[in-house]
This record gives structure tokens, sequence and C-alpha cells, in this order.
């Protein structure tokens, strides 16, 4: 036997489920024909019992796990397999309900339906009229008093040989559609991920976009103000990138902006936001820093770019930024912080550029 893959219990549980539900419909069916007096008491009694400790032998397999020894946890096809010899026992001991209870054959094979294949549907439904023509000889064997009906034997397993594999055929299809669905609805999540990541990623670089940043300081001002804690942000741009273009080629300046979020992450904690916001400027959003604090961290990223070498420039050329820091104050909107980054940025840019800049908040 072949161990299973792991799969969710709740799909290996399914068809026990259904076969539970279908074994009550049997016991009821078993009742109804012994009160109208079609069927013997202790035959539907029997019956009964002999559902009970099936459905109980089943729960056990689940329940200890011996089923994940199987390339099929359900256990679908055993499932139906027993369903269909118990339903041959008790229709040789069913008389003149034997008519009316065939039709639980296509109700064992119903709930292999969303679990099988076509192939193995018709090989239980074959097993099905194997089991059934057993039963119809025996009972013409074991006729002791005359009353066995050859004709509406012979025409109950004509019925039993057109519906059973029809049933098995239609159950396929309808398996085939399940799993084509399934696949279908996987390929639409895989999608639906690829286009919220897209939404939310910069092409070039591979980094969060401008408008992941905004929504990014949106959370983080509505989290500072409930928890009262400081939060700062970052406005880095980089020096001379136009001269890179112009010298080197947009081949070279499109490998700085791409590497350059992965080394200026290096530096940065799990909960620190980096992303582009536009042209050759990126925004750092730095949760529960207060100025000094993102000061280091600024200095941090400001060095590790000016040490790398970015692929696609000449060894020994340097690629500087610039960065403007601002602490957001209490009751300031995102607009205002932004612009007081801003104006740290372009202050640094004036000082000479390759340096981090302040701007304070303002008093009162």
């Amino acid at each position: 036997m072949k161990i299973a893959a792991e799969e969710p219990a709740a799909l290996r549980l399914g068809p026990f489920l259904m076969a539970a539900g279908s074994s009550l419909l049997a016991c009821v069916a078993l009742f109804v024909c012994a009160f109208l007096d079609l069927l013997e008491w202790d035959v539907a009694a029997e019956g009964v019992v002999i559902i009970g400790c099936i459905t109980l032998l089943f729960w056990a397999a689940f329940k200890s796990g011996f089923n994940r020894r199987f390339a099929d946890p359900s256990l679908a096809v055993w499932q139906v397999g027993v369903a269909i010899l118990f339903l041959a026992y008790i229709l040789y001991r069913a008389g003149p309900a034997r008519e009316g209870l065939i039709l639980l054959y296509p109700l064992a094979l119903l709930f292999g339906v969303l679990r099988l294949s076509a192939k193995r549907l018709l090989v239980l439904a074959v097993l099905a009229l194997a089991a059934h023509g057993a039963v119809l000889h025996l009972s013409y064997l074991h006729d002791d008093y005359g009353d066995f009906d050859l004709d509406t034997a012979v025409a109950e397993f004509a019925v039993l040989m057109i519906v059973l594999p029809w049933f098995a055929v239609m159950g396929g299809y309808v398996n085939r559609m399940r799993l084509r669905l399934a696949d279908t609805n996987r390929e639409l999540s895989v999608a639906l991920e690829r286009i919220e990541e897209l939404a939310i990623r910069d092409e070039l670089t591979g980094g969060y976009n401008r408008r992941f940043m905004l929504d990014a300081l949106a959370r983080e001002r509505s989290r500072a103000e409930r928890l009262r804690e400081p939060f700062s942000i970052c406005l880095l741009d980089i020096d001379h990138f136009k001269s890179i273009n112009d010298s080197l080629g947009h081949a070279a300046g499109d490998a700085v902006l791409h590497e350059l979020p992965s080394i200026a992450g290096q530096g940065l904690r799990g909960v620190d936001v980096f992303g582009r916001f536009g042209g050759e400027e990126f925004l750092l959003v730095l949760p529960g820093t207060d100025l000094e604090g993102a000061r280091r961290v600024a200095e941090r990223v400001r060095a590790a770019i000016g040490a790398a070498q970015f692929p696609g420039l000449p060894a020994g050329r340097r690629v500087t930024v610039t960065l403007g820091l601002a602490e957001r104050a209490a009751g300031e909107d995102i607009r205002a912080l932004l612009k007081r980054a801003d104006r740290a940025l372009y202050a640094g840019k004036g000082a000479g550029r390759n340096r981090v800049e302040v701007d304070l908040a303002p008093k009162g």
C-alpha cells in the first residue's frame, strides 16, 4: 500500500460522512419495508446491525489514521465496494422487498461520485451487477416454494445493466468537471495573488510602489495615534542619477534602481517599510522610531549604499544618496509629514548631497 500525501481532514471525511448518511437512508428503507410486511423484521434488524458495524469500522480507520496508508485516504472505493456486497446479502434475504431495495445500488455508488473516476465507478458497477446476478442465481436455486419469478428477475437485472454503467459514466463526468473546476479555482487564486502582488509592487525595483507606501503611511499614522508612539519617515534620493543615465545608459540606471532596495533593506528591521516613491526617490517608514533612531538607521542605509558596487557600473564607480528625515508630530497629517521630509531632502541636496538631513517638528 502506498502512503498518501497529506490532505485536509474535511476532504478525507467527506465521502465517509456521505456514506454514513446513505447508510442511515438504507436503515430507514429496511424498516419501511418491514413495516409494510415486505421484509422480515429480523432481516431488517440484521441489516441495521451490519450497517452500524461497517460504519464503526470505517470510522475507526479514519480516527486511527489507518486510512492514510492507502493511496486514496477517503477509502471511497472500499466504502462503495463493502456497501455493494452488504446490499447483495440483504437483497438475497429480502424476498418481496428485493425489487424496491435494488434502488440502493445507485445510492451506494452515489457517495463515490465526487471522489472516483469513471473507470473506478464502472468497476464498482460491474461488481454490483455480478453481486446481484449471484443473488438472483442463488434465489433461483433455493426457490423451495416456487415463488421465484424468472421474467421479473431478468427484467430487474436488465434494468440494472442499463442504469448502473450509465450512472458510473455520468458520475465520472461529474468528477472530471469537479476536478477541472478545482484546477480552475487554483489557477484563479494564483492569478489573483499575482494581480494583488503587482498592485503593490514596483515593476522595475521589485519593491513596494508609491500606492503601497502611502497606504503604509496611513496605517502607521493610525497605529501611532492609537498607541501614542512615535514614528519617522525618510525620503531617499539618488545623487546625480541623471548623470548615470547620460554617461552609462538607461540600462545602468535601471540596474541601480533595481538593486538599491535590497542593499538598503539589509540594515532594516522587519517592521520597517521601504519602497519606491517616484523616479529615483524612495521612502522609508520607521514605526516606533523617534528622530534620533531614524537618523542612525538613515546613516546605516547611506553608508551601505555608498559602499556597494552596483552591477552595470564601472569598478570604483559608487552611488551616493541623500536622505531627508522627519518625525511625525502629534496630530500631523501625512501630507504635512511628507512635505517636511521632502524639505529636509532638498536641504541635504543644497548642502552638498551624500548626507542625512533632518527637519524638526514645528513647536506647539
